[in-house]
């Protein structure tokens, strides 16, 4: 027997909840590929989608792994640090 991947049985638990979660909001979801979504939308008579991408990711090459709160808080950091700098040019432009 092939060993599993790790965390595929948690990926399609998960995925199965976005799926049946955004069905419950009379949602379409539809896949578009082998770990992405679309959920069609129309906003203000305009039809769009909202595509959502589901990966096990394995972090870098140093074997170290992924750490999601890491992730998080350099995501959090790099948006900070951009509404810091609009802020700044904003500012700047008012002079």
């Amino acid at each position: 027997m092939a060993q599993k991947k790790v965390g595929e049985e948690s990926r399609k638990t998960i995925v199965f909840h976005i799926v049946e979660s955004l069905k419950s909001f009379d949602f379409d979801v539809l896949q578009t590929g082998s770990n992405t979504y679309a959920v069609p939308i129309v906003e203000d008579g305009i039809e769009g989608a909202v595509e959502i991408v589901v990966k096990i990711p394995k972090g870098p090459r140093d074997g170290s792994g992924y750490d999601p709160y890491e992730a998080e808080a350099a995501y959090k950091f790099h948006e900070d640090e951009k509404r810091k700098k609009a802020a700044k040019k904003a500012e700047k432009e008012k002079k």
